[in-house]
């Protein structure tokens, strides 16, 4: 039961008001009483009655109105009561009429408070006096053996405060000395039970990681059944192929030989192209040297003729300049036989000369004709000549060209020749080689047909151990069932008994909302996250606001850890805040406790990129495999090697489920196998589109594993 302060009060008040009550009664009638037999007159008792009951029904009033934890209500029974106590030990000739306080008074003690209480002795002190006062002044008693009751009054009355004063000191000393020692222990208890929690979460992610192992490694060995069940297929076609492969490497034993053979021929065809190839060469050669020498008569010759041209221009020069004087020599004369004829018979003489030299001038200009004829058939043929020397000049060093390049071609030919013997040789030692090496081949073909052989008889034990695996597989998973199954219902037993709750929420973890579909409000589920903790007021946001008008009954399910909490009945009310709308729940019942469901994973290789959301750093990864609330890695960054806690940023590429490309995750496990890094996450919350695309795979019967 928890403690509340103003229960007690309220109880302590109603024991005080009965014990005022009880004493009011009693005392009206035994004051009543002694009127009845004349100890006291009518009037007084009327006054006693009046001081008795007003301040009982004011207290009355005061508890209806304040209502039964109000403090004030010991005030009110200490001063109406001390005013009728006052007026009964002053009026009053019992001498222990003063112990009439003291039992209601012992009843204060419940309020726990020295200071009343001491206040209370004083006034109560003070009341005795002034009866004292009123009876030894106003009616006399004042004989020894009153004196004697005065001084046990006052003594009495002082000491039952003192010891009313100290028990309630003692009360509160061990009140509180309880207190500490219940504190304490309740700190201890507390500290036990986060301990128990945080031991039960950090179970619980053991479990999931011990889950997602075994069920990896049971994925693995069905694979590995089913690979060995392919492979003893393989191994029995892979026999066929080694009988094949030996009988095939026979025959190529056989064409080796055949192929070594020929391959001697061609070394001796080589070295004889290469003798015939040096012979052309030595011929060309010499060829060569003659087609130079005729290339050097044949610029002589063309010299010659140039100089023959030169000579023969110079020749038909001179035949014009005979005609040229054979003509003056004619007109010579002519103009002598004129000269003659004028002359009469003294120039007779002259005139034959005349004749003769026109005659002799007539047969020069016929020779020089004739001579002119003979020059141009002669430059003609001259002519004719030079160009057939010019084209034999021009075949001549065509041919001493083409001679050229043949005497190269065939040098080339003669190195090749040779290069070709040398790569025959080393085709031939090749050869040689590839004898020895098929002859190790047939060799290493009856070691593989051994071998294969022995791995078909140890398939079949492997498989035999394999199925064994499988069969512990499934009793490791039935009994992290059962451990998971234990640590949920104690989860659960501290939710229920309060140690778990609205203290364990903090901002930024996932929620989820549950609403009743409505036409306008076509969708039930609405993710978001907390986006602030006061009290047992929490904050939400989400990305995709739902449309409330005002408070709304939901459900709600927060992801802490590897739990969830879950509120069947919440209300839930939108409010702006900076103006963002944020959506407002008041916990007020403790949640159910239920472990995240783990769901089938399917096999993926797609590329991603990773990027830690800690330091922002970005490193390359392929996915293995994925569910609805995890994924797994595969990376080389020896990052990871130390990267459980980190919360990863994921871009999947080519992820057949486009929503779903980019997800989060907090690592769980990290572990090395032979250079590569696998890498289990978490996600901060359930994927439905992931939910939905791995169903899709299972109800059309793909491969996927729990």
């Amino acid at each position: 039961m928890d403690y509340d302060e103003n229960v007690f009060k309220a109880k302590a008040n109603i024991k005080a008001r009965r014990i005022w009550l009880v004493f009011a009664l009693l005392l009206s009638a035994n004051y009543g009483t002694d009127v009845r037999n004349g100890g006291y007159p009518g009037s007084q008792y009327i006054i006693f009655l009046i001081l008795c009951w007003v301040p009982f029904f004011a207290g009355e009033i005061l508890l209806k109105v304040d209502g039964k934890t109000t403090d004030r209500y010991r005030f009110d029974l200490f001063i109406g009561y001390g005013i009728f106590y006052t007026f009964l030990i002053c009026t009053t000739s019992s001498p222990i009429a003063f112990t009439y306080i003291l039992p209601v008074v012992s009843i204060l003690v419940l309020y726990k408070s020295q200071k009343f209480m001491i206040g209370c002795g004083i006034a109560n002190t003070a009341s005795v006096i002034v009866s004292i006062i009123y009876r030894a002044g106003f009616l006399g008693f004042t004989s020894a053996a009153d004196i004697k009751n005065y001084q046990l009054q006052v003594s009495c009355i002082i000491l039952c405060y003192i010891g009313y004063v100290m028990s309630i000191r003692h009360l509160v000393e061990s009140d509180g000395a309880l207190t500490d020692k219940i504190r304490s222990d309740l700190q201890r208890v507390i500290t036990t039970v986060e301990q128990v929690k945080v031991a039960s979460n950090t179970i619980m992610n053991g479990i999931t990681v011990v889950r997602e192992l075994a069920s990896e490694n049971k994925h693995g060995s069905d694979v590995v059944v089913k690979r060995m069940t392919q492979l003893t297929g393989n191994n029995e076609e892979l026999q066929n192929h080694t009988t094949s492969s030996q009988q095939m490497t026979t025959g190529i034993r056989s064409q080796v030989e055949n192929v070594a053979s020929m391959i001697n021929e061609m070394v001796n065809l080589t070295a004889e192209s290469g003798k015939h190839a040096q012979a052309s060469s030595s011929d060309l050669h010499s060829l060569a040297k003659t087609a130079a020498t005729m290339s050097e008569l044949s610029s002589e010759v063309e010299s010659i003729l140039n100089k023959f041209k030169e000579e023969f221009e110079m020749v038909k020069e001179q035949t014009s300049t005979i005609d040229s004087i054979s003509n003056q020599t004619n007109l010579l004369a002519l103009n002598a036989s004129i000269e003659a004829a004028r002359a009469g018979d003294a120039g007779k003489g002259f005139a034959v000369v005349a004749e003769q030299i026109r005659t002799l001038s007539t047969e020069t200009r016929a020779s020089s004709g004739q001579i002119g004829d003979a020059l141009a058939r002669l430059d003609e043929i001259s002519g004719k000549m030079t160009s057939s020397i010019e084209e034999t000049l021009s075949l001549i060093q065509q041919t001493l060209e083409k001679i050229t390049q043949t005497g190269g071609n065939v040098d080339k030919i003669t190195a090749d020749s040779s290069l070709l013997g040398n790569h025959i040789q080393v085709i031939d030692a090749a050869m040689k080689e590839v004898e020895a090496s098929n002859q190790q081949l047939v060799e290493n073909m009856e070691q593989v047909s051994n071998i294969v052989s022995t791995m078909t008889t140890s398939i079949g034990n492997s498989d035999d151990i394999s199925k064994k695996m499988l069969s512990k597989y499934d009793e490791s998973a039935t009994n992290i069932n059962n451990i998971e199954n234990v640590i949920q219902d104690l989860m659960h037993e501290l939710g229920i008994g309060g140690f778990m709750g609205v203290d364990d929420i903090h901002p930024g973890m996932k929620a989820k909302i549950s609403l009743t579909e409505t036409e306008d409000q076509p969708y039930s589920d609405f993710h978001g996250e907390i986006a602030d903790v006061t009290g047992n007021t929490i904050s939400l946001s989400f990305p995709k606001e739902p449309d409330l008008a005002g408070a709304t009954s939901c459900k709600l399910q927060v992801t802490v850890g590897n739990v969830l909490y879950c509120w069947d009945e919440m209300t839930l009310r939108p409010a702006q805040k900076d103006e963002k709308t944020l959506y407002i729940a008041v916990i007020t019942s403790r949640p159910q406790i239920q472990n995240r469901r783990k769901y089938p994973r399917v096999d993926m290789t797609n590329a991603c990129t990773v990027t830690v959301k800690q330091t922002g750093d970005t490193y390359k990864a392929r996915l293995d495999n994925i569910s609805a609330n995890g994924f797994a890695l595969i990376t080389y960054d020896n990052f990871f090697a130390d990267s459980k806690g980190k919360d990863l940023h994921v871009e999947i590429e080519n992820f057949p489920v486009p929503y779903a490309s980019t997800v989060e995750g907090h690592v769980i496990r990290s572990s090395f196998n032979e250079g590569t890094y696998i890498v289990g996450c978490q996600m901060p919350e359930d994927n439905r589109y992931i939910m939905d695309y791995i169903d899709d795979l299972l109800a059309n019967g793909e491969n996927v594993f729990q």
